[in-house]
């Protein structure tokens, strides 16, 4: 009776092993399916566009003290290269180098006409939205600026005081907003000098709006 009871236990044990095999299937392979669609994801380096483009514009300036005068405004030239690093959802990166004409006009009937043009190189942060085919945008741009040529009245500054006066450098931040068109960009910016143009008893700093149009390839 003992062997009749153990070889019952062997079996009823063998048959319970038996359907635990079938409880645990094994794994399924991979299916090339899935790894199709791994390899067509996107990362966000697979979206950025990079662009390049000429822009010109003038600018409409004066020079404003820090107790508040301003002399008349001035209009000069403004142009050179752009380049464009667009990212998904509307924000770009748009730096800037640029042949820039700043100044005033002293005297208030125009008898001193001075120019201080700049080699300036301002970024802009880009937010873009679409609209149809029109894409408006907001941007902010610091800028840096050195100066190249002082002029007045249209002829290159011989004044050793003068030219000995204005600083070399010029630092600012602008604001303002655009829109695109196709390939086509106009911009218009309003920038504050953060730097003195000359630091003398009468303190000046640049203060310049700008229009400007770019086309981008």
């Amino acid at each position: 009776m003992k062997t009749c009871k153990y070889i019952f236990i062997i079996f009823l044990t063998g048959l319970i092993g038996a359907g635990n095999v079938h409880a645990y299937p094994k794994p399924k392979p991979k299916s090339k399916t899935s790894c199709t669609v791994f390899r067509g994801k996107f990362t966000v380096s697979d979206q950025i566009e990079y662009k390049y483009g000429i822009v010109a514009g003038r600018n409409v300036g004066t020079i404003k003290s820090e107790q508040g005068a301003s002399q008349d405004v001035i209009s000069g030239l403004t142009g050179g290269l752009a380049f464009q690093v667009v990212y998904p959802k509307g924000f770009m990166i748009q730096p800037e180098l640029l042949y820039s004409q700043k100044g005033c006009l002293f005297g208030g009937n125009g008898v001193i006409k001075y120019h201080v043009d700049y080699l300036e190189m301002p970024v802009k942060a880009i937010y873009r939205l679409h609209v149809a085919e029109v894409k408006p945008f907001a941007f902010v741009a610091p800028y840096g600026a050195y100066v190249i040529r002082i002029a007045e009245d249209g002829e290159v500054s011989k004044d050793d005081y003068l030219k000995d006066r204005i600083n070399k450098w010029d630092f600012g931040i602008g604001a303002g907003a655009g829109f695109d068109v196709w390939k086509i960009q106009v911009s218009f910016r309003y920038s504050w000098g953060l730097t003195l143009v000359a630091n003398e008893t009468y303190p000046i700093r640049n203060k310049v709006f700008t229009v400007a149009a770019g086309f981008f390839f």
